[in-house]
């Protein structure tokens, strides 16, 4: 029998309910009340008759009461049962407490995949810790995750860097080394645009103002780029002045039928400057907590007889078409089978353009290599999840329809992850030219918020505390204000808003777990112990009813986020915990209840907070510091003592680790 959480069996008891009272086909509408005082699961009643009389609850189950408000039978579960039960599941698994491990599967997310062409700014940012996140939600549900990451080392943009680098002078000491990459693309490219511009301005008057406005632009980002780093940027351009554009254009094209033909001097070219790219975003995810199983090349897609192989079957398909001189799929048509649109529903497209499979010079395009990297994923996983922009969403379709036409059997299987863009106020990114916020940038302008705030409030932490809290803290808050979005809606990041201590933040839910923390550490101090078995029917506020029901469905939430791919509904329970939990540490007595028993089942709703936070963050990628330096004051059981010093939040993030 598959595991499943304490509010499930609470959900499994009222579903066997409904079955006695002949209303078993009417399970699937049950639905969470919008507040606990109409009760814990309800039934609407709109297409629903109600037997004449409804059957006794029986003694062994959760259900507590069954009651009929307006068109809905609500139904309300034994508080103090699901209490203990989440405790003891809490207690039990730890860290692992919102895990719902009933699936078996092999699940591939590819994501990040950020070109190596410069550093990874803010939009990989998002891709980053969506898929991290979605990896180990699917882990969580039991599934055996790999995170692969696609490096694209065949394209126009990689040849112009690559073409760039050979011509550069040496790395400047102490840059990052992605840093310096994308400072020679930016170069190498301006100076390929420029040549090309060149050309169509000595061509003709035709549309002469707008070319020279465009060459205007180039010049504008190159000279920001000279104020960078002077003397190389002189040394690369004076270099490549020379290179007009049928220079470059014969240049680039024999490293791309080089790279194809696995020539070893042009594929020795590349791999100089993607491997230094690849050494930095290495050096930039483990700072941001995320990791790789695989790293794979889209070079090693253009092998010549796996390409013979794909364009004999595309060839053969009755989906197969000539499409500007040269062989295409008719995806249009593949989207019409009744199997496939059955699937894709309503695409909003009024039609799907062929996809071109080779070149007319017998080069392979990076559709024909994305479709032959996605069979190799198939191949090892039951499920692949391709974390990619919106923007890719034609090209994503067209690669799984082609699936479709060769008559792939696992085309079903292959998903795309889509997630619009990450908006910074007043600033327009532009990679090609050397414009954009870095990741790196954005980490370190947390992380130094974060440690001003920490510093302000408790100048006697030491370096170390202070470093570890800051860390967590300021990756985290990036983090949250990423995933707290749903995917399908465009991020204006602000930094400011996501190190707000005080509301909607990951600063306030990592506090609520330290503040829960806090308190159970002065309890074992004073040696105050949580028994074993908690008298659970204590916890009668509506603060601690509220408390224990959101912990004990908080597995649920995690699983449907896990399948839904909806994180942020993960992100929206976790702070509606810690804002509950914050609001019942300021006005409940804790270690100061009034006798033991009621003190000893506050210790376990407080253990089993921090637990479901923790748990929950830590699906997220969102580290929980370990603990408050400073600690409650000796009078901490009443509630004031325990609220001294305590009207603002940040205040309260003094000497957190």
């Amino acid at each position: 029998m598959d595991e499943q959480s304490p509010f499930a069996t609470f959900r499994a008891d009222v579903e066997d309910y409904l079955r006695s009272a002949g209303l078993g086909s009417f399970t699937s509408l049950l639905e969470i009340p919008p507040s606990a005082t109409y009760g814990h699961l309800a039934l609407p009643l709109f297409s629903v008759t109600l037997p004449s009389s409804l059957p006794v609850v029986p003694q062994e189950s959760l259900i507590a009461g069954v009651r009929i408000a307006g068109r809905y039978l609500n139904f309300t579960a034994k508080t103090p049962e699901l209490a203990l039960m989440s405790y003891r599941r809490a207690l039990e698994r730890g860290k692992r407490y919102a895990c719902l491990p009933q699936e078996r599967g092999r699940v591939i997310v590819e994501h990040t995949s950020a070109n190596p062409l410069h550093p990874m700014h803010v939009g990989h940012a998002r891709n980053a810790f969506l898929g991290d996140s979605i990896a180990r939600l699917k882990a969580a549900r039991g599934n055996k995750v790999e995170t692969h990451f696609y490096v694209d080392d065949m394209g126009l943009q990689v040849m112009i860097a690559a073409l760039g680098f050979e011509r550069a002078p040496p790395m400047p000491p102490g840059e990052k080394p992605d840093h310096w990459v994308g400072f020679v693309y930016a170069v190498s490219n301006i100076m390929y645009e420029l040549a090309q511009l060149d050309h169509m301005i000595n061509e003709g008057p035709e549309k002469y103002s707008e070319l020279v406005s465009r060459r205007d632009n180039l010049v504008g980002y190159a000279q920001a780029l000279r104020e960078k780093h002077q003397r190389e940027f002189d040394l690369l351009s004076s270099a490549l002045r020379g290179l007009d554009k049928d220079a470059w254009e014969k240049e680039l094209g024999q490293t791309l039928r080089g790279m194809e033909g696995g020539d070893d001097r042009f594929k020795k070219r590349v791999e100089a400057v993607v491997k230094l790219a690849l050494e930095g975003f290495r050096q930039t995810l483990d700072e941001a907590g995320v990791s790789f199983d695989s790293w794979d090349f889209e070079s090693a897609m253009a092998n010549p007889e796996e390409l013979k192989a794909l364009l004999a079957a595309a060839s053969a398909s009755p989906f197969a078409v000539t499409y500007k001189g040269t062989l295409a799929l008719n995806c249009d048509a593949v989207a019409k089978l009744p199997k496939v649109s059955a699937e894709l529903g309503n695409l909003g497209l009024k039609e799907i353009p062929p996809m071109v499979l080779i070149r007319s010079d017998g080069t392979s395009l990076y559709e024909t290599r994305d479709i032959i990297y996605s069979m190799k994923k198939l191949q090892l996983a039951d499920e692949v999840y391709n974390v990619v922009g919106a923007e890719q969403t034609l090209a994503q379709l067209q690669v799984k329809l082609a699936l479709f036409a060769i008559g792939h059997p696992k085309a079903s299987h292959l998903h795309h992850v889509a997630y619009e863009e990450v908006r910074l106020p007043g600033r327009k990114m532009a990679g090609r030219y050397g414009s954009y916020v870095t990741l790196d940038e954005l980490i370190q302008t947390a992380v130094t918020m974060a440690s001003q705030e920490i510093r302000k409030r408790n100048p006697e932490i030491d370096r170390e505390s202070l470093e570890k809290s800051a860390r967590s803290i300021g990756i985290g808050a990036v983090k949250y204000s990423l995933l707290s979005v749903s995917a399908q809606k465009a991020v204006e990041f602000n930094v400011t808003r996501a190190l707000d201590f005080d509301q909607n933040s990951a600063p306030f839910m990592q506090y609520a777990a330290v503040r829960a923390k806090s308190v159970l550490r002065t309890a074992e101090e004073r040696g105050i112990c949580i028994p074993s078995d908690p008298r659970t029917n204590q916890l009668l506020h509506p603060l601690e009813e509220e408390l224990v029901l959101l912990c004990s469905r908080l597995p649920d939430v995690a699983s449907y986020a896990a399948d839904s791919l909806h994180v942020e509904s993960l992100a929206s329970h976790l702070m509606t915990i810690a804002d509950r939990f914050n609001s019942y540490y300021a006005s409940v007595p804790i270690i100061g209840a009034p006798d033991a028993e009621l003190r000893g089942a506050r210790l376990a709703l407080c253990k089993l907070v921090e637990i479901s936070l923790e748990s929950g963050l830590s699906l997220m990628g969102i580290q929980v510091p370990s603990e408050m330096r400073r600690k409650l004051p000796k009078n901490a059981g009443h509630v004031s003592s325990e609220r001294a010093g305590q009207r603002s939040l940040p205040k309260m993030l003094k000497g957190c680790s």
